[in-house]
């Protein structure tokens, strides 16, 4: 409801703050004290492919994470930069801004994609060192399935945000969404999806029902980093609703905290099914990946300029 993004009497940053305390207290104590940090795939699981040489999934991963690492270092250096419309922290108004350099790193867009960056590149180095027929260190195999988790949770969510309330919303505005389909931002709302699908079929990285914590502290870590931004740094927050202010500070966090909730579920379940069957998983993959996706050009959208 609208009234929620509205600033009341009463500024509402203790409750959301208080909120958003307790979650990361509660979380970190469930990740310290369940073990779920330790719970241990095998190496072969980690590296390794049942349905492809090891070499190809090591090449592949390799690509993936190769491309996370290009497309960040050129939305840095892009001198066009990307024009958004933020609400500033002083004002509490939405202001035009242009964001350039490392400030184009603020989105959660980008930050997703680095999540997915870190996975590839772990489990790159994994393949690695299994084709080379040396032994995965323990570090990674603790760390790859919660990287997985996060960045398959956090993908799934930015892409169906993307394609399904900022294309459609900004476009009814009369906002220039073409923007959406340059070749950096169809990896990341795009790309993303499909490239962890053919990992989460072909791989043997395992996801649990606990590990849930993981994109739920990715989250809280975004938030905090965006009131960092916000209080210290940018003077903005890119997306008004993470504004502790406002009147459904609190309702809006916990409401964001179900949204990650029900996406890592979604992947879960994708995963869960690629075990049981590959063949019915990787329909189950491609049918949901084709179904969150965007690829229309602008000028299909009304009122957007060819």
């Amino acid at each position: 409801m609208r009234w929620l993004r509205e600033y009341g009497e009463r500024d509402r940053y203790l409750e959301t703050a208080a909120l958003v305390t307790f979650a990361l207290l509660a979380l970190l104590y469930y990740v310290l004290s369940s073990g779920v940090v330790g719970v241990t795939q095998t190496p072969d699981e980690i590296g390794g492919s049942q349905y492809v040489p090891d070499i190809l999934l090591a090449l592949f991963r390799t690509v993936a994470a190769v491309l996370s690492v290009f497309t960040l270092f050129s939305i840095c250096t892009d001198e066009e930069g990307s024009e958004s419309l933020p609400t500033s922290y002083d004002s509490r108004q939405s202001e035009e801004v242009l964001l350039l350099g490392i400030h184009r790193l603020v989105p959660f867009t980008v930050w997703s994609f680095a999540a997915f960056g870190l996975y590839f590149s772990v489990a790159a180095a994994s393949s690695w060192v299994l084709v080379l027929g040396g032994e995965v260190p323990g570090w990674a195999i603790a760390a790859v399935p919660p990287a997985f988790a996060t960045a398959c949770g956090t993908a799934l969510l930015v892409t169906s945000v993307v394609t399904f309330y900022l294309i459609p919303n900004n476009a009814a505005k009369g906002y220039d969404v073409r923007k959406y389909f340059e070749w950096h931002e169809l990896l990341m709302h795009n790309g993303n999806v499909i490239i962890l699908g053919v990992d989460l079929v072909l791989g043997g990285v395992d996801m649990t029902l606990g590990m849930v914590a993981f994109p739920l502290l990715f989250g809280l870590a975004y938030i905090g980093f965006a009131n960092a931004y916000a209080v210290l740094g940018g003077g903005i927050y890119l997306y008004d609703f993470l504004d502790p202010r406002l009147r459904g500070g609190p309702a809006i966090h916990a409401i964001l905290f179900v949204v990650i909730c029900v996406f890592y579920f979604l992947a879960l379940a994708l995963d869960a099914l690629s075990e049981w069957n590959v063949l019915v998983g990787a329909m189950a993959v491609a049918a949901g990946t084709y179904s969150i996706m965007t690829l229309r050009s602008p000028s299909e959208f009304r009122g957007q300029p060819t």
